[in-house]
């Protein structure tokens, strides 16, 4: 799975530095703590993540060898309009293949002009005369070059010199979805638990001038507390913003030799555990306990859990699609399911797509069932995550009754509707209700949708907020939900509900999966 971090390298001088170290830690790595809440892998107590800004000429001379001959991978991140990248490309492309993480630095490292010391910032190159949209394009066509370095396709971002907000405002919302993590954050460089660190908004240390004394206080300060420190190095004896080649030696030393203590590794691979831990964590509830669930976080489909459908049929709706089960269609990309609509001819449809369900491997009666997604956007487009009664194929429809946690057409993009369909209430007549967003559409970004489902009662829940309820009082007709039930994710064009596409309608339009779950109830204690 996906959710991205964002970081802002604070620069930071070595007298600043001391104080902080001085102020907020002593001891020893191996003095008393309490045992994190947040678990490192193995029997580590914390972790390290080793960065370097810029490409800058004295980190392929002396960080990376000092890096290799004891055993550390670093994360450089690649200002890809800088003079060694070009001219000593090869070499960034050895220390990829030896384990090193290439991350982003953009293609020509935009900064603020405004502010203090910032007289070095071209005009051409001021992010505050930089459109949002302008820096959008250009980090992710970083994303593409750097692909054709290293041949990878998950990435981290550092935004420059922490500065984030261009001409229209922040433009790292738009970015999250193309990275695991982002580095812009100005918290502390320590943080004092785990839980308080956003993937998109990672603060660093920047240290100027350090000594390797400093630095590993930085390392045990994070070992007392159970976290991390995010060091942002830049020049290594030698370039600007440089720490000396010994402090750098002394600190890569201390953390090969206490390994058992600290994990030191990529800033990817940190922050990829990082979401892990949070995904567990938050897929804890309370009242609830998790039966299945799917995080998408593998590189193909989990067949023992999905069935996909194919067809043009019309599927009951006059869609205009053909399911199918391409890669093109519907494949496990970058820790989400992706779930995309293309215009092309096939199968006598002019557009595919794909359907997924879990009948016949994973049918559930009663439960709590929730997905995050981020819906696509355009004129007859219909995403929806929803389920329908086992015995369909037996009784059929409506009398197996279907459940629609979340449907959303591109007519009505702030609109997301919760809906019951049976005997009596199905189709247009059915039993249903919208939940609207006041400022935005829902394809512009991620949404919790859910059902809390239990005897005679339905619940829908939107980002937490309870919005419709069901109950057989309430339908206008039989009551059909005291039965197994199977899951559905489609991505659908055209219908007689949502319309059908127009010039307006950009393809190709992808629904993205975080994470499907399903829980059941607690039991309630005894009296």
């Amino acid at each position: 799975m996906h959710h991205f971090l964002a970081l802002c390298a604070r620069r930071v001088s070595r007298s600043t530095l001391l104080a902080a170290v001085c102020v907020t830690f002593s001891g020893a790595v191996h003095a008393a703590a309490p045992a994190p809440a947040f678990a490192w892998p193995g029997d580590a107590r914390a972790a390290v993540s080793l960065a370097y800004d810029d490409a800058l000429d004295s980190q392929l001379d002396n960080a990376l060898p000092t890096l290799d001959r004891h055993g550390i991978k670093g994360t450089f991140y690649l200002q890809l309009s800088s003079p060694p990248v070009a001219a000593r490309l090869p070499a960034w492309r050895a220390a990829a293949a030896r384990g090193h993480e290439l991350g982003n630095h953009s293609l020509f490292h935009q900064c603020s002009s405004k502010g203090p010391d910032r007289g070095w910032v071209a005009p051409h190159r001021d992010l505050a005369t930089t459109s949002r949209a302008q820096m959008v394009d250009q980090v992710l066509l970083a994303n593409t070059m750097l692909e054709a370095i290293d041949g990878r396709r998950e990435r981290t971002y550092t935004a420059p010199c922490g500065d984030v907000q261009a001409l229209g405002g922040d433009y790292l919302p738009a970015l999250r979805p193309a990275f695991v993590a982002i580095k812009a954050g100005n918290g502390p460089g320590v943080p004092a638990s785990m839980a308080a660190i956003d993937p998109y908004q990672v603060a660093s240390v920047g240290p100027v001038g350090a000594s390797g004394a400093e630095l590993i206080a930085l390392v045990e300060q994070a070992v007392a507390r159970g976290t991390m420190v995010a060091f942002t190095f830049h020049g290594i004896g030698g370039d600007h913003l440089s720490v000396s080649s010994q402090a750098h030696e002394e600190l890569v030393r201390y953390l090969a030799a206490h390994r058992d203590v600290v994990w030191t590794d990529t800033f990817i691979n940190i922050m990829q555990h990082l979401r892990q831990q949070v995904t567990q964590t938050q897929a804890r509830l309370p009242g609830w306990t998790l039966a299945w669930s799917d995080e998408f976080s593998g590189a193909t489909l989990d067949r023992t859990i999905w069935t996909l459908e194919t067809g043009g049929h019309g599927w009951g709706n006059n869609e205009m699609q053909f399911y199918t089960a391409r890669p093109e269609n519907v494949r496990v990309e970058d820790g989400h399911l992706v779930i995309e609509a293309r215009k092309e001819r096939y199968e006598g449809k002019d557009y595919t797509s794909a359907r997924l369900k879990t009948a016949g491997l994973k049918e559930t009666q009663y439960g709590r069932f929730e997905a995050r997604i981020k819906v696509p956007k355009g004129q007859g487009i219909w995403p929806a995550f929803w389920m329908l009664g086992a015995d369909i194929g037996k009784v059929g429809w409506p009398q197996s009754g279907e459940i629609d946690i979340m449907e959303i057409i591109g007519k009505e993009p702030r609109n997301a509707y919760g809906t019951l369909h049976g005997p009596g209430y199905s189709g247009e007549h059915a039993f249903s209700k919208p939940i609207a967003l006041d400022d935005a559409d829902y394809g512009d970004d991620f949404h919790v949708f859910a059902v809390e489902w239990e005897p005679q009662a339905i619940r829908w829940y939107r980002d937490g907020v309870h919005y419709h309820t069901a109950t057989p009082a309430l339908v206008k007709g039989d009551w059909v939900f005291e039965h197994p039930f199977f899951v559905l994710l489609n991505l659908a064009v055209g219908g007689y509900w949502p319309g059908y596409p127009d010039s307006s309608t950009a393809f190709p339009r992808r629904m993205l999966v975080d994470y499907v779950r399903v829980y059941r109830k607690d039991a309630a204690p005894a009296p």
